[in-house]
């Protein structure tokens, strides 16, 4: 076990060792200014990961051990303080120090070995006021849009933010298989007054059976599961772990949201994760500090088996809780997001792009056709600002305008990224094809449909000059020599000449820029291979030695 906590040195920060509660060190810990509860307190060179309001900050016990200043108290939902600075009931007296060894041991992670009917296993509960700001987000602001949260199930009755579990799991491996075990469960849930996260952990597989039951009992006041990529791994584990324990609880019933899934529709493209640590920094404004990877937790748990230290554990719980409440305030923001509350100055023409598809997608058609009128709109000012927009994104616009029957904005789409192309075998060949489509279908101007057609078969030819070619290219090459030849056949029925077009095809098609120095248009293959070497052997060459 030295090699296995070795290799886990390099990779998690030095920290100080854990070491057991003097006696009294609770009464004498200084509660946080509200100035500490915005910053953090002084020595952990640090803001605060979750900051409270100043209404709250008063009566909050600082808990810089587990990197979470001024936001969680420790204990269990009866000590816990309401967001208004006042205790929810009379405070419960201390109580004596734990006498078995084990007991004082998970102490010093705020858990404890719990006993339930079917069963012992250690539980640690931790609360949130909820006046308390996770990032730029008050872990009560959900419950001003939970409401919108039946876009995902418009069929279900209305969701209550007191009807929502909040997932996650550490386990001891990635797959989904019957191997894989889940021995930390994470859940969160309102109640009056707070925000309540409880992790469930057994220290042996012995100890699973009751961590099920007591899960189960525990599920049954809620209607939906929140989870980050749970549909797909979280949940179903659990699922396999009910079964493999003989228990059919009834969690089919219960409705899951994955904000996976609009995490990616919304950020995939504009950011280079969407891993819930980088959703968190980038869109909720909250960075984590001294946090275990969860790729770490499997590892961790291996040496905690192996040398019954705790002490190993405090970051996978600490890493584990952090989820929970991330969970919470994403919640939030994609409400708010539903309601068309969330501000859009800041936003790009792509953000907002995919925004108002995603808007689409859940079916708010009014705010999504809003948000892409005036992505639209942001397109043009940069356009009239010269600024050069990624050519994906302009065709993207153009895409959705042409499926939404607006074809004159995609037609001024698809001509000014042919405008903005650079060198003749980056321009985009997709415009020109959009544009002879519309030409032929729409306009049965055939002509200019003809041109643009050559137009895209000269682009492929000079990008394959440049790059290998492939099935792909071929193709699509293909394609284009099988639309010219219908043209012309088209432009012969009518009786019509390209060179009668001549003039209204060159002012027609959006200027390029021009094609460098020796650079010609390509000439129609000749249908022979051409050779590899200039004299027929090495021997004509010796030969003609002058």
């Amino acid at each position: 076990m030295s090699g296995l906590r070795d290799r886990l040195a390099r990779h998690l920060k030095p920290g100080k060792p854990a070491a057991a509660p003097e006696a009294g060190a609770e009464q004498r810990q200084a509660e946080l200014t509200p100035k500490q509860a915005q910053h953090g307190p002084a020595e952990s060179g640090g803001p605060a990961v979750c900051p409270l309001s100043e209404s709250a900050a008063g009566n909050a016990p600082a808990e810089g051990a587990h990197g979470y200043a001024g936001h969680a108290s420790g204990g269990y939902p009866a000590d816990a303080r309401s967001g208004s600075g006042q205790a929810d009931e009379p405070a419960a007296p201390a109580a004596p120090a734990p006498a078995h060894p084990e007991a004082a041991a998970w102490a010093k992670l705020d858990a404890e070995l719990y006993e339930f009917p079917a069963g012992s296993f250690v539980r640690r509960v931790r609360t949130y006021p909820m006046d308390a700001y996770h990032g730029r987000y008050r872990l009560d602001a959900l419950h001003e849009h939970v409401r919108e949260f039946g876009a995902f199930h418009p069929e279900a009755e209305p969701v209550h933010a007191e009807g929502l579990l909040f997932f996650d799991t550490e386990t001891t491996g990635l797959g989904v298989g019957a191997g894989n075990v889940a021995f930390l469960v994470g859940i969160g849930y309102y109640e009056t007054g707070r925000f309540v996260v409880e992790q469930l952990f057994i220290r042996h597989p012995a100890e699973e059976r009751a961590m099920l039951a007591y899960l189960e009992e525990k599920m049954k006041r809620f209607t939906h599961v929140v989870s980050y990529n749970g549909r797909t791994f979280d949940w179903p584990i659990l699922q396999n772990r009910f079964i493999l324990n003989r228990m059919r609880p009834d969690i089919d019933r219960l409705l899951h949201l994955d904000l996976l899934h609009p995490s990616r529709s919304l950020w995939k493209h504009s950011m280079p994760s969407v891993r819930l640590g980088k959703v968190e920094e980038a869109q909720l404004g909250y960075a984590r500090e001294d946090d275990v990877s969860g790729a770490f937790a499997p590892e961790l748990y291996v040496l905690y088996l192996a040398e019954g230290k705790t002490d190993v554990l405090r970051g996978v719980f600490v890493h584990n809780e952090r989820d929970i409440v991330s969970l919470a305030a994403l919640s939030a923001l994609i409400t708010r997001y539903l309601a068309d509350e969330e501000p859009l100055e800041p936003k790009s023409p792509g953000d907002l792009f995919r925004l108002g598809q995603w808007l689409l997608k859940m079916n708010r058609l009014p705010s999504a056709e809003k948000i892409l009128e005036l992505g639209f709109s942001r397109l043009q000012e940069q356009g009239e600002e010269g600024r050069t927009v990624s050519g994906d994104l302009l065709l993207r616009y153009a895409a959705y305008y042409k499926k939404a029957g607006v074809r004159d904005r995609a037609v001024e789409l698809w001509n000014r990224l042919i405008r903005q192309a650079g060198p003749a075998a980056a321009a985009p060949v997709e415009a020109y094809i959009e544009l002879a489509m519309h030409y032929e279908h729409g306009c049965k101007d055939y002509a200019l449909a003809l041109e643009l057609s050559r137009e895209a078969l000269d682009v492929l030819r000079q990008r394959r000059r440049l790059l290998r070619r492939s099935e792909k290219a071929a193709d699509e090459e293909r394609r284009i020599a099988h639309r010219i030849e219908r043209l012309q056949r088209k432009l012969r029925d009518c009786g019509k000449s390209v060179s009668e077009r001549k003039a209204s095809v060159k002012t027609a098609i959006p200027s390029r820029p021009p094609k460098p120095p020796g650079q010609t248009r390509s000439a129609k293959p000749s249908g022979k291979p051409r050779p590899a070497y200039a004299a027929d052997s090495l021997f004509d060459v010796a030969r003609n030695p002058g």
